[in-house]
């Protein structure tokens, strides 16, 4: 081809493929096969020389366009067409468009509008849909340059445009397809407006003369399962298996509506409905039976699980790790360390590499369970099986470390995270916090908190309750009601965490003014106290002699929607016999009985010590072996029935410890 008779988009050409080999997308080696590939074909394809002048006219006028649009056409299919590029081309081709150009423009509006956010296209949907109104104008659109428009609306958050362009398409006598149709479903269910999406596909769509697709239906489905409409789910997926051929449920759609049943807890109709995808000969797959051995392991029916388990491997299909992974959950949320381990083995034996999910349960399980060393053990393993640590495995061995108190091995684990190039977030500090309140070290958990500001950290609720919690507990309260009011400056709101820690705090070294003033804040803000608080301010009252507000703050507790537990009893209890009024204490104890509660060796020193209070000297030996004997047995009504018969007779001499062995 002459430099004369070239045509002008190869300029573009050529710098298309200049900007793409400088930002390294394009190799030079793929960019020789491109234009080796491209350049021939596109001039096979070109009308062959014509004798006369009119078709000389003819070729002149149209070569350009032609060679433009199946160069766009072999880009587009070989995915070496970029947005930038599209942009390009478009202005290129629209000006020369003929009527046949709709294809090669179809394929520029879709990769604009498919195009990733970056610093030149943050817009790509609403980009696409400028390109479409400037196209209109020059070539007549047609039903794929309308799907493209709908999909770009919806994607650009206007429904109302989508459904706009749908009506446009009615109005021009083309015909919808059930691919029109998607996005706006898809969008409709995204708006949990599954109403009117099953309304579009049972009624609209055939009134269009529009059969749905299979990919139609499971788009409701997973709409219906995500707004836990699961039953309604069923029921189409049965219209559709009795629709015969027309538009049965396949292999997804049975997937989409179990996973949902599982996760609504519905594990019998799961089941129920797999059993039917089995009788309407539909195959399993590996996703299907994952969600099934998933659900089971959520619910503890592991044997069922590995049933499932061995069924897969019988129907020759692999179990992936995800499922693996769901099965060592399993074993791991019982407390079956030996079982979870054996399914890692099993695993591994059959070629499935443990993934980081894998080690981050396994590294967790073993942290709260207080085996660091273990944990590190694992963290090792995993680095050395180039399986690379997230934020979340390093979060577990932090808090790990924390709880033992072990400062050392903590700090190393955060400096291996700054060293492998994982950011120290908020999280990250609030555990290097209460590592070192739990420490008593509370200089070092003020410089952290100084430090984490100073990184443009901000304090949230749980550092704050962190730090007045350390200083509350080694008494520099002043400074625990100095943090305090600094969160609340900072804009954040108190919980009822937060009033726990205090009033428990200001009881504890007896500022019972301060405590008090508190509570009546805490309410005051409309947080309700929980049953901690109301335990706290009770013993509190009592020790200051004020029995009858106890026992009002006492009845208050059912009208706040707290239950009172053991230890509200057992204060209650010692509280009376501080009072000298045996009467009460029979009464609580018949009390607590009703409501279900079982006395515990706390509620039972109690009753020894608030006895002993009043003059009487039971033998203590004898009594607590003989708690224990019928604790053991479950016989707390004999233990119950001794102490009343000792408070009736009040007899303070040591024929109690005859009465009792008696």
């Amino acid at each position: 081809m002459s430099s004369r008779t070239r045509p002008p988009w190869l300029k573009k050409l050529k710098r298309i493929i200049g900007r793409r080999l400088r930002s390294g997308s394009l190799t030079p080696e793929a960019a020789s096969l491109l234009c080796d590939e491209v350049l021939p074909s596109i001039q096979r394809l070109s009308p062959q020389p014509a004798v006369s002048a009119a078709a000389d006219v003819w070729r002149a006028e149209r070569r350009p366009s032609w060679e433009l649009e199946q160069f766009i056409g072999k880009c587009y299919r070989s995915g070496d067409l970029g947005p930038e590029d599209a942009l390009d081309l478009f202005d290129e081709l629209l000006p020369q468009a003929r009527p046949g150009s709709v294809y090669a423009l179809n394929q520029l509006l879709t990769t604009v509008a498919r195009a990733p956010v970056s610093s030149t296209m943050r817009e790509g949907p609403a980009l696409a849909v400028s390109l479409f109104n400037r196209m209109v104008k020059k070539v007549a659109p047609n039903i794929g340059t309308y799907n493209i428009l709908i999909s770009c609306c919806c994607g650009a958050g206007c429904l109302n445009l989508g459904f706009a362009a749908l009506g446009q398409i009615i109005k021009t006598g083309l015909r919808p397809q059930a691919m029109t149709f998607t996005p706006l479903l898809r969008t409709l269910c995204a708006e949990k407006r599954t109403s009117d999406a099953v309304n579009i596909v049972v009624r609209r769509m055939p009134e269009l003369g529009c059969t749905p697709s299979v990919f139609s239906y499971n788009t409701l489905l997973k709409g219906l399962c995500a707004e836990k409409k699961c039953e309604e789910a069923v029921e189409l997926i049965h219209m559709m298996a009795e629709g015969g051929d027309n538009c049965p449920p396949d292999v997804v759609s049975y997937n989409t509506v179990i996973d949902g049943l599982f996760k609504e807890g519905e594990i019998r109709k799961a089941y129920t409905l797999f059993h039917e995808m089995l009788d309407h000969g539909i195959p399993p797959n590996v996703v299907t039976c994952t969600s099934i051995i998933d659900g089971l392991c959520k619910v503890k029916a592991m044997d069922k699980a590995e049933e499932v388990l061995r069924q897969m491997i019988d129907e020759h299909i692999m179990p992936n790790c995800t499922t693996y992974n769901s099965l060592i959950h399993g074993y791991l949320s019982l407390g079956q360390w030996k079982e979870a381990v054996r399914i890692h083995n099993e695993m591994s034996r059959d070629g499935q590499r443990p993934n980081v999910v894998t080690y981050n349960m396994l590294i967790d399980c073993l942290c709260k369970s207080g085996w660091c060393a273990e944990a590190r053990d694992i963290f090792n393993s995993m680095i050395q099986s180039s399986e690379k640590p997230n934020v979340s495995t390093y979060r577990s061995l932090l808090h790990g470390y924390a709880t033992e108190g072990n400062l050392v091995e903590m700090n190393n684990v955060k400096d291996l995270m700054v060293q492998n190039g994982m950011r120290l977030d908020l999280h990250v500090f609030n555990i290097q916090l209460y590592a070192y309140c739990k420490c008593g070290r509370l200089d070092d958990a003020i410089l952290t908190f100084n430090k984490m500001q100073q990184l443009g950290l901000m304090p949230d609720i749980v550092t704050y309750n962190t730090v007045i919690d350390g200083l509350c507990k080694i008494g520099r309260l002043d400074d625990a009601m100095s943090q305090f009011s600094q969160m609340i400056h900072d804009g954040l709101s108190a919980n009822i965490i937060t009033f726990r820690i205090l009033i428990h705090g200001f009881s504890m070294y007896g500022k019972w003014e301060k405590t008090e003033e508190l509570f009546y804040e805490m309410m005051d803000r409309g947080i309700p106290p929980d049953v901690n608080v109301f335990n706290a301010m009770i013993d509190k009252l009592f020790k200051e002699g004020k029995v009858t507000e106890a026992q009002k703050l006492f009845d208050l507790m059912p009208l706040a929607g707290v239950k009172p537990d053991i230890v509200t009893y057992s204060t209650m209890i010692h509280g009376y016999f501080l009072a000298g009024e045996v009467d009460e204490v029979m009464k609580l104890l018949d009390d607590m009985l009703s409501i279900g509660l079982k006395p515990t060796a706390v509620t039972f020193n109690t009753l020894l010590d608030g006895m002993v209070s009043m003059g009487l000297k039971p033998d203590v030996v004898t009594c607590k072996t003989l708690i224990d004997s019928c604790c053991e047995d479950g016989r707390i009504e004999d233990v119950l029935t001794v102490f009343r018969e000792m408070l009736s007779k009040a007899d303070k001499t040591d024929t109690i410890t005859e009465n009792i062995i008696s």
